[in-house]
């Protein structure tokens, strides 16, 4: 019994070892079908869903990041961006230079940028499946292949389809389809979108009280119409009406006088702010400027360019937002109105207070007294007292209307056609106007931004003339930059320089199969108004259908917030300049914590 026990125990030994083999070689081939799987839906999904990139210059800021640097202002507390790309060589592997300093978009103060930390470019997610189901839409943020070099992505906005002439015209786009009779401005479908991309001018919130301080008016201030020899476009300062808090930088007009709440655009110089930094005065009696299509991301001083570099292009297209404190109505007809000007037309939205009724309208410069010309109606569901965020844009040639962050919908009637006046006017120098009447109302928050200004620009460097595709003037003549920079004081003189020397540039058609594309940093953009054409296609500025690689539709990770060592973190690699180490320049900090505010932000 002995020895069968130990016979029939061996067996089963056996056998389990014998079904222990073949399990093992079983779990090891599943292990790499897994491994081997995982790779192709890896490359699968690479190929045909979605693929990272890391953005490495700044043609499309301030949607996206290239190589930048985080600026806070020391003087008004703003925080902002410049570009830091340039400072690498070509490859990004090696320090070339460095930036030195930077220009804020708020107060214009210039900060010594030199040892702040530079970051990586924005990674983003772009979505393949649209492009591989369907076509490119206008204004999507798509990569595709340069076409002058296809092993290059590139990334920037698509603006004009197939079949369409391109026209770029005092900082708008417009098209003309096939057999098109007119052009037709290219506004944003999706207001969203627009309010997404607009750029800072003014914010209210971050005041300059050392310039402030030193006798520098305030932007925003209480004025009456007048007929006064002094006044500006037939305005006077008067504080009749108003009560300004300058610390809490709150508005309270009383609602019972003719007083307006208005915006004036002066711009400090780096003069006046060296002379306040040395406890001098200030330029006296400086005269508001038109806004201009000012890019902080560029003000950095690059090899040959110095900083404050001049920006000159009159923006007309602006959007102010803030807050309204409804404390009283006294009337039941009391209203809220909201303006802005451009050019020869003051753009308005009042708001009924009983009602919540906004009705959206514009001056007839045909009869600048009479009636105005209504365009929409709309509820904002406003029912005061109470407080009401709001923001009130003029882009594209429409009016959009935001209270609490709801956009109001007015539909179609919104949008109007442009004035056959398009210089600007002195009461470009005061774009912005808040009036209550039967009621008492506290602004505060005020910000003020612009839209892209699109340069019509056509040549690829100084030693380039225009291409055989490019019609008309254009925006390109340096000897032009400096008066037109000093004339922004003087709206007359500034159309008259731009009316006689630049104006309109055009592409010529699109094919089938052709796209126009351009970024939103137009100053800093190589896009299709710029590239050469050492490939001898016909239409140099077109991107073909065959080149788009996908949609982008979401920054994944912005860079990391460096903490610890005075928020600097600790370097880890620093990059060099031929054989010599560059101190504070690391390519990685250590500890950081993500970047909520931007993390996994779609990109509109």
């Amino acid at each position: 019994m002995a020895r069968q026990k130990s016979k029939l125990e061996e067996a089963a030994r056996a056998t389990q070892a014998e079904s222990k083999k073949p399990g093992s070689q079983d779990s090891v081939r599943e292990t790499v079908e897994s491994v081997v799987v995982a790779f192709v839906l890896a490359f699968l999904f690479r190929t045909f869903i979605a693929e990272a990139f890391v953005i490495p210059t700044g043609s499309m800021a301030p949607t996206l990041f290239g190589r930048h640097k985080d600026v806070v202002c020391p003087q008004c507390g703003v925080e902002y961006e410049v570009g830091a790309s340039c400072e690498m060589t070509d490859d990004g592997n090696r320090l070339d230079w460095r930036l030195s300093r930077a220009q804020c978009p708020n107060c214009r103060f210039v900060t010594d940028a030199h040892e702040l930390l530079a970051f990586k470019g924005d990674r983003i997610l772009v979505n393949k499946f649209p492009y591989e189901l369907g076509q490119p839409q206008r204004w999507d943020v798509c990569v595709f292949k340069y076409p002058e070099d296809p092993e290059r992505n590139y990334i920037k906005r698509l603006v004009g389809l197939p079949g369409e002439t391109i026209r770029i015209k005092r900082g708008d786009v417009y098209a003309r389809p096939v057999d098109g009779q007119e052009f037709s401005i290219l506004r944003k479908g999706d207001p969203e979108k627009q309010r997404a991309i607009q750029i800072l001018v003014a914010d209210d919130t971050h005041p300059p009280r050392q310039l402030l301080k030193a006798g520098w008016p305030e932007r925003w201030a209480g004025m009456q119409p007048s007929g006064d020899a002094g006044s500006l476009d037939g305005w006077t300062d008067s504080s009749a009406g108003l009560t300004f808090d300058a610390e809490n930088r709150t508005y309270t007009l009383d609602g019972k006088s003719a007083a307006w709440l208005r915006y004036r655009n002066f711009v400090p110089n780096d003069l006046d702010w060296r002379s306040v930094t040395e406890g001098l005065s200030t330029t006296p009696n400086p005269r508001p400027e038109l806004i201009t299509d000012f890019y902080a991301y560029n003000s950095f001083d690059a090899k040959g360019r110095p900083v404050p570099e001049p920006s000159f292009f009159w923006v007309g297209d602006l959007t102010v937002s803030g807050r309204m404190h409804i404390r009283s109505v006294d009337d039941p007809q009391a209203t809220v109105k909201l303006e802005l000007v451009e050019g020869v037309r003051r753009y308005w939205c009042e708001i009924e207070l009983s009602t919540g009724k906004a009705t959206l309208s514009h001056t007839n410069e045909l009869n600048p007294d009479g009636e105005p010309i209504v365009l929409a109606t709309g509820n904002t569901y406003m029912r005061p007292p109470g407080r009401f965020d709001f923001v009130f844009a003029n882009v594209d040639d429409r009016l959009c209307l935001w209270i609490n962050n709801r956009l109001i919908p007015f539909g179609a009637d919104s949008a109007y056609k442009a004035s056959a006046l398009p210089d600007p006017q002195e009461a470009d120098l005061l774009p912005v106007g808040f009036q209550s009447q039967g009621a008492v109302v506290e602004f505060s928050r005020l910000k003020l931004q612009r839209d892209i200004y699109y340069q019509a620009y056509a040549e690829a460097n100084d030693d380039v003339g225009p291409f055989p595709d490019q019609m008309n003037r254009g925006e390109y003549n340096r000897s032009l930059e400096r008066p037109l920079h000093d004339a922004l004081s003087h709206p007359s003189d500034y159309a008259r320089l731009y009316r006689e020397n630049l104006g309109p540039i055009e592409f010529h058609e699109l094919k089938g199969n052709e796209y126009f594309v351009m970024g939103d940093n137009s100053p800093q953009s190589l896009d299709s108004r710029l590239w050469p054409n050492t490939r001898q296609a016909i239409n140099r500025h077109a991107v073909p259908r065959n080149a788009f690689v996908g949609k982008a539709f979401a920054i994944y990770w912005p860079h990391g917030i460096p903490f610890l060592n005075d928020g600097q973190g600790y370097g880890i690699v620093s990059h060099s300049r031929t054989n010599s180490h560059v101190e504070n320049y690391p390519a990685y900090t250590i500890p950081f914590y993500p970047q909520f505010g931007r993390l996994l932000k779609r990109i509109r």
